[in-house]
């Protein structure tokens, strides 16, 4: 194969793994719909950090970065899914109280968290590390120079921007989300479950 077909290949496979459900859609999803526009484009923009550290990581040759480092992996998703249970047990215990959960009515509190929360999300997922640093070593073998490989691989975390803050606009559009408004209690459930479901996820992965 030329390294044209290859890098086709590598970056339809991983188009792919993108738009196929996962932690990282069900999260921007949930802010969407739950925070806004803000905090899922947030949300979105960690998430394409967290591909960038892992293709730059493997690029640059370290591709036993989780065998090297288990501990401290394991720790960052266990604090994901952690914070995740958390979050999603809020808006469950909102959705049947019939209140709104307090991040919301104090988003100052919350400013920064959808960036980290993107970022962690992706970096504690196993089967992302795996799918990224594979790819990457497909890249590294057919892409002659350490300079051309790194702009190869840059490509993927600026698709995963594009892909998932095109989601969240999509999402946070306000006929849409005036539409869900009347069903308030039953989204508060729905997002409650599918974050508490992304931080078993996390946490059960190995």
């Amino acid at each position: 194969m030329t390294e044209g077909s290859i890098l086709l290949a590598v970056y339809g496979a991983f188009i792919v793994g993108l738009i196929s459900p996962g932690p990282d859609l069900l999260l921007v999803v949930a802010l969407s719909l739950k925070q806004g526009k803000r905090a899922a484009i947030l949300a979105s923009l960690g998430i394409a950090i967290g591909v960038g550290l892992w293709v730059l990581a493997a690029a640059a040759g370290l591709g036993g970065l989780i065998e090297a480092a288990p501990d401290v992996w394991q720790g960052a998703r266990l604090l994901a899914g952690g914070v995740l249970i958390y979050l999603g047990a809020r808006a469950i215990s909102a959705s049947i109280r019939g209140q709104r959960p307090r991040e919301q009515s104090e988003p100052a509190e919350l400013e920064g968290s959808p960036l980290i929360l993107g970022a962690v999300t992706n970096l504690a997922n196993p089967k992302a590390a795996v799918v990224l640093i594979g790819l990457t070593a497909v890249l590294s073998d057919a892409v002659p120079g350490r300079s051309e490989l790194t702009l190869a691989v840059l490509g993927m975390p600026l698709l995963t921007a594009a892909w998932f803050t095109s989601v969240s606009t999509i999402l946070s559009h306000d006929r849409i989300r005036v539409g869900l408004a009347s069903r308030q209690r039953l989204l508060d459930m729905i997002v409650g479950i599918a974050l508490a479901g992304v931080g078993a996820i996390l946490i059960q992965a190995t």
